[in-house]
């Protein structure tokens, strides 16, 4: 038997043996103190197999090897050291950069502080202004840190992960003051597009998320950006959960406005990108 890959966790290991399997190469998966190694036998099509974890290699992420273990539909006899895979939560941690988790920090200790009963407070300064004419220039920051604020646990945890999983990836891939400027244009977008259709009433990451994921499929249409894979069934998922919320057929107070004004700035910063990228 020989070594000809070692990575670093159980499941990229398993869909790469399931699709060296379904290119008839088999191998074993074995834990060593480095990682887990895939394993030939010597009658392996050993040159073939190394072609194929190369392709592996350059996108892991790529539907086709996922696709395999689905349709292997088989779990290899590991021990239960071999399977405990990372928790999602802390890969996903570790895939982030610092000013998406330094913001995520912030979103928690003000949903915190507004448990402790500081919520007035909060909404009176951070709240969205109720009339834009009478906003002072020294409080012109209240039109993007409603996104600072949630209503309940539920509606905060839904946006800490988008925020954690979607914007860590996007400040991998182009940098902290990217995210930055692109977080502060679509919260903007999204706040005065409810408030000039609905009312100033609203708080939450959701419509920055929104812009993020525009922004994200876009540009991964426009081949912008290839690093980020989006999982299929994502942004239909989103699209038609912004339907329902506009078709207000659940009985939830959503801001309706806001997830489309966000979505809707993320495709124009993709399709600004894209257009200054010829222009260079």
């Amino acid at each position: 038997m020989q070594t000809l890959v070692i990575l670093g966790n159980i499941r990229a290991a398993k869909a790469l043996a399931d699709y060296l399997h379904q290119h008839k190469i088999e191998s074993h998966i074995q834990k060593e103190e480095d990682g887990f190694h895939l394993m030939f036998d010597e009658s392996s099509d050993i040159e073939t197999a190394k072609k194929l974890i190369t392709e592996f290699a350059e996108n892991p992420n790529d539907d086709k090897f996922w696709t395999a273990s689905w349709n292997r539909n088989e779990v290899d006899d590991l021990s239960s050291e071999q399977t405990q895979a990372e928790p999602i939560i802390s890969k996903v941690w570790q895939q982030t950069g610092v000013f998406t988790r330094v913001l995520g920090g912030i979103i928690l200790a003000i949903f915190i502080a507004q448990l402790a009963g500081y919520s007035r407070f909060l909404f009176l300064h951070l709240g969205f202004p109720e009339n834009l004419t009478q906003l002072s220039f020294s409080e012109i920051y209240r039109l993007v840190t409603p996104a600072l604020m949630h209503g309940d646990a539920t509606h905060l945890v839904l946006n800490l992960f988008w925020w954690v999983w979607l914007a860590g990836q996007l400040e991998k891939i182009k940098g902290a003051p990217w995210l930055l400027n692109a977080s502060l244009f679509t919260a903007l977008a999204a706040h005065l597009s409810q408030y000039l259709m609905v009312s100033s009433s609203f708080i939450g990451l959701s419509g920055v998320v929104y812009g993020l994921l525009g922004y994200a499929w876009l540009a991964g249409r426009l081949g912008r950006l290839p690093e980020l894979k989006l999982p299929s069934g994502i942004i239909i998922m989103m699209l038609l959960w912004l339907a329902v919320g506009f078709a207000e057929v659940l009985n939830l107070r959503m801001a309706n406005w806001a997830h489309l004004g966000g979505l809707l700035s993320g495709l124009l910063i993709a399709l600004f990108e894209a257009k200054w990228a010829k222009k260079a």
